[in-house]
């Protein structure tokens, strides 16, 4: 890869955090473009998912669209709008998306990004939180902030490629169709697991890359130079408020006990 696009790609990332701050059992309802473009349908009023919320929107910029399980039936996504099971977020050409989910982490989605939530969930009383992603293609910022005393605690991000695991981390996911590009950030530690050899594992810690694709017989691991790290630092305020600064502090806010408690305190909010 080039040093001018690893600089365009990390300009992104901090353009998301400046401004806004698993294919599982939902791949039937995986959004081609052409339904995006031509065949969707989008309610003026805006219907709630099934089940309880996972999170909500926090913040968006430009127009973007999220259906539920239903990928020709969306509704236009606005801050607060809580998030469900099988939603399908979609970002048009110059939107992005921050949403927050009920185990913590904060997801920012950038341009032309869809992204599937199949599941996130956190028990209080067994300590265990489980959240599963998919990203069909674009690039999306996972900061992940777990919940203190937790027993087991499994965040993944699967792309058409490669699943990627976490627990404590601060990571993007880029998807095309030829590739998945990882880039781990400060106090990260993942694993990654190409679709195409799932015994295999890489290892990714603190300003690492690695790429995935079906020409790569076996995916390196590259530590990013200082000059990269520098180019991810610029434009930062020294005190930026938000969970996605890289390096920064993490979220402050009050952390829900239950999934109930989500709703009244973090969703259902005006």
């Amino acid at each position: 890869m080039t040093a001018f696009r690893i600089k365009i790609f990390f300009l992104m990332c901090l353009t998301a955090s400046t401004i806004l701050w698993g294919r599982a059992s939902y791949s039937e309802t995986s959004i081609s473009e052409q339904t995006l473009t031509s065949d969707i349908i989008i309610e003026e009023m805006y219907q709630p998912g099934s089940g309880l919320p996972l999170g909500k929107v926090q913040s968006v910029r430009g127009e973007a669209i999220v259906f539920h399980r239903n990928p020709t039936v969306g509704y236009r996504i606005q801050a607060g709008l809580p998030l469900y099971a099988g939603d399908i977020m979609h970002t048009r050409e110059t939107a992005w998306i921050l949403c927050r989910l009920i185990d913590g982490s904060h997801i920012v989605l950038t341009p032309k990004t869809t992204l599937t939530i199949l599941q996130s969930s956190y028990n209080s009383s067994r300590k265990i939180s489980v959240t599963s992603l998919d990203l069909k293609h674009g690039s999306a910022r996972f900061k992940l902030n777990p919940m203190p005393d937790l027993y087991s605690y499994d965040y993944k991000v699967r792309t058409e490629l490669c699943l990627t695991r976490a627990r404590e981390a601060d990571f993007v996911v880029q998807a095309n169709p030829e590739s998945t590009e990882i880039v781990a950030f400060e106090n990260s530690r993942l694993e990654v697991t190409s679709m195409a050899q799932p015994e295999d594992i890489t290892f990714l810690s603190d300003f690492q890359r690695t790429i995935v694709s079906e020409t790569i017989i076996s995916p390196t691991v590259e530590t990013l130079s200082r000059e990269d790290i520098e180019i991810m630092m610029t434009g930062v305020p020294t005190a930026l408020s938000g969970a996605l600064a890289a390096g920064g502090t993490k979220d402050e806010s009050p952390v829900p006990k239950t999934e109930d408690s989500l709703i009244e305190e973090d969703i259902v909010e005006d």
